[in-house]
């Protein structure tokens, strides 16, 4: 055998050995979530809180204010369904600012905290244009902690119902999660279990994988 042929032979017997010792390719998981936000601006308990007024020069529209740059602190309920008594599975944590001098449309900065079932102490960091006039919104997912670190993904965003004092909005929320071989296993564990070193690997098998939580809507993925 020739010089040349006895190297690609030895190259090629390599390169096996490395497929056959390479660990089986795990690939990202795909998870739906389902669930409702409670927006409480008063009464006994508000949840949104304004801590910024905007210039009550900021007007459009034939000078009707849009409350530009108004900003509201919030700390929602997250709940199974559109009843503010239903289980409550998280909070959204942050704060919207009306962002535009012609229309009231926020800009949306929240993280999607998760305080029950398997994803408890896990949170989605959303962030987004929230156009209030429009039925249905799309905000991005751009990162996350626990067993949501790396998130991407997306949130549909629809109002539920509206008063004087409490705005309810139905949120899907659409993630992509690595696989277990990214997540830099010394990464210390969530407080609440919410995911980690110890323990906490990607559930993705051979395919999109969703995680079965109580809710999880796993028949609109």
């Amino acid at each position: 055998m020739a010089p040349t042929s006895r190297c690609r032979a030895a190259l090629l017997l390599l390169l096996l050995a490395l497929a056959c010792a390479a660990p089986p390719l795990l690939l990202a998981a795909d998870t739906h979530l389902h669930f409702f936000m409670h927006d409480v601006v008063s009464g006994s308990s508000p949840t949104a809180v304004q801590v910024i007024k905007g210039p009550a020069s900021s007007s459009a529209n034939g000078g009707v204010s849009t409350g530009f740059g108004d900003t509201t602190v919030v700390d929602d309920a997250l709940t199974e369904t559109s009843s503010a008594t239903s289980p409550e599975v998280g909070r959204a944590q942050g704060f919207y600012m009306v962002s535009s001098q012609s229309s009231p449309s926020l800009m949306m900065c929240v993280n999607l905290y998760f305080t029950a079932g398997e994803n408890n102490g896990s949170t989605i960091a959303v962030i987004g244009q929230d156009d209030t006039m429009a039925t249905v919104r799309e905000l991005s997912v751009v990162g996350g902690t626990g067993k949501f670190r790396m998130a991407t993904g997306y949130v549909v965003w629809k109002t539920a119902s509206m008063s004087a004092s409490t705005g309810v909005f139905e949120l899907d929320v659409y993630v992509t999660t690595p696989n277990a071989t990214t997540i830099d296993a010394s990464a210390p564990v969530s407080p609440l279990d919410g995911g980690g070193s110890s323990g906490s690997t990607s559930t993705a098998k051979s395919g999109a994988a969703a995680r079965p939580v109580g809710w999880v809507r796993k028949d609109q993925q």
